[in-house]
């Protein structure tokens, strides 16, 4: 019986000991929680992640390298030269401007200060014309400048083009993203353009010209 009654005391205190440990834990994982959310938040930004949310969200200029062409003779040269910082499409910067120097003493025989992306050139046989093909956006123009007289001649518009082909190829009026590249020369009074536009329908429509820089007279191919 005395035995019943240690077995029955040595219960009892072994429960109590466990409820006491039991309660330090739970007060030990309280103070902890605590002291956590008193801890000031830490900044778990990666440094990478940082450093590009501070990075500046500016445009890299890259300078336009000048663009050269030499004359068939050896006697000019033509350059698209210069950046345009203010103005940018698709990363790109616009050239300032054109122009056709004297290899021999470097005078501007021809210049002008016209905005485009990209800029080509094409000489006659005889060097006497320079033409110029350059664009923006959404469009292309060319036009055909005479050394000897330095004077520039302009090609026929899109207007005059398209009324040739009647109104099954008529441009859009809001956007008939017109392109007129002069793309080689027949000879040396005759340049070869290709073109084309947006239909009113949406669809593209492609052709060809010639042009005779000394008669103004239209062949289309």
């Amino acid at each position: 019986m005395r035995n019943i009654h240690k077995i029955i005391i040595f219960i009892i205190i072994s429960f109590i000991i466990i409820v006491m440990a039991g309660c330090v834990k739970e007060t030990d994982t309280i103070a902890t929680n605590v002291a956590t959310a008193d801890t000031a938040p830490t900044d778990t930004t990666p440094a990478e992640t940082a450093n590009m949310d501070a990075a500046s969200t500016d445009p890299i200029i890259r300078e336009n390298k000048t663009i050269t062409s030499l004359s068939p003779d050896g006697k000019y040269r033509a350059e698209a030269y210069g950046t345009i910082t203010t103005i940018t499409a698709g990363g790109l910067f616009p050239y300032e401007g054109v122009r056709i120097l004297s290899v021999d003493n470097g005078d501007i025989i021809w210049s002008m200060e016209h905005w485009a992306y990209t800029v080509s050139f094409t000489w006659s046989p005889n060097s006497q014309y320079l033409g110029i093909y350059y664009t923006g956006r959404i469009w292309g123009e060319s036009i055909i400048v005479d050394i000897e007289n330095k004077e520039q001649i302009s090609l026929p518009k899109l207007v005059e083009i398209a009324s040739h082909y009647g109104e099954n190829v008529k441009p859009q009026e809001d956007r008939p993203d017109q392109y007129f590249e002069i793309c080689g020369w027949e000879d040396s009074e005759t340049v070869i353009v290709d073109f084309c536009w947006t239909k009113a329908d949406g669809e593209e429509f492609n052709g060809q010209y010639t042009f005779n820089v000394k008669t103004y007279e239209v062949v289309y191919k």
